[in-house]
């Protein structure tokens, strides 16, 4: 999920061009196509609103069908809104959480069952780095992705056959403030790099996309 722009895209065409059946899902059916396009003739491009569950279930499915079953599922879909606790309301509060969260578990629970029948089953949720330090203006995105990470923690307990990995995400050049209010990005970048936020190295989602294929690799045994 989540494999129309961003980390999402550049790891599914990593995957479909190393050999391997891609099934790519996001809302954005134009952008898919390309995606699957450029993967290779393996890719499979399914569209998806993760805050539906009758349209997981349906995507989960069509996937297992058009891959011959399920080896891995990688959860990339991310919502992230910019600004204050204090001035976010409540539907930004659940879109994100809706997106996020909920979106990762219904997709999960979908694909269990083929899961099991797979080589070696694997689930990878992308999560943030921030979560650890939580950046001022990006608090609803992190508490989500916090939220994630205690249901992958849930998911390992309550699945022991599944292997669960946990991808910290740190800061990435993707698409992922594009829709943000320019003034508030101002502000909120001038805040981050005052406080040393922005101290860090900044990824490629090409380099991020290899990691994470080796990471699925099934010699690769780590997880949560």
């Amino acid at each position: 999920m989540g494999g129309s722009s961003g980390i999402g895209r550049a790891l599914a065409v990593a995957a479909g061009r190393a050999g391997n059946g891609v099934a790519v899902a996001a809302r954005r059916a134009d952008l898919l196509e390309a995606v699957a396009t450029e993967a290779g003739l393996a890719a499979h491009a399914l569209v998806c609103d993760v805050t539906d569950e009758g349209a997981c279930r349906r995507l989960v499915d069509e996937a297992a069908a058009a891959l011959g079953g399920l080896d891995s599922v990688v959860y990339a879909t991310g919502a992230a809104s910019l600004g204050r606790i204090a001035t976010t309301g409540a539907a930004a509060w659940h879109r994100m959480l809706a997106t996020n969260v909920v979106g990762a578990s219904l997709v999960v629970a979908a694909a269990l069952d083929h899961l099991r029948r797979g080589t070696v089953p694997t689930v990878a949720l992308l999560s943030s780095a921030t979560v650890d330090r939580p950046w001022p203006w990006l608090i609803p995105y992190e508490a989500s992705k916090a939220a994630l990470d205690v249901l992958g923690l849930g998911l390992q307990a309550e699945e022991p056959w599944l292997r669960v990995v946990r991808i910290a995400v740190g800061p990435t050049l993707t698409g992922f403030g594009d829709g943000w209010d320019p003034e508030l990005a101002e502000m909120a970048f001038a805040h981050w790099a005052e406080e040393a936020y922005l101290d860090g190295p900044v990824g490629e989602a090409d380099a991020l996309a290899a990691s994470i294929l080796a990471t699925l690799d099934p010699e690769s045994q780590g997880g949560c």
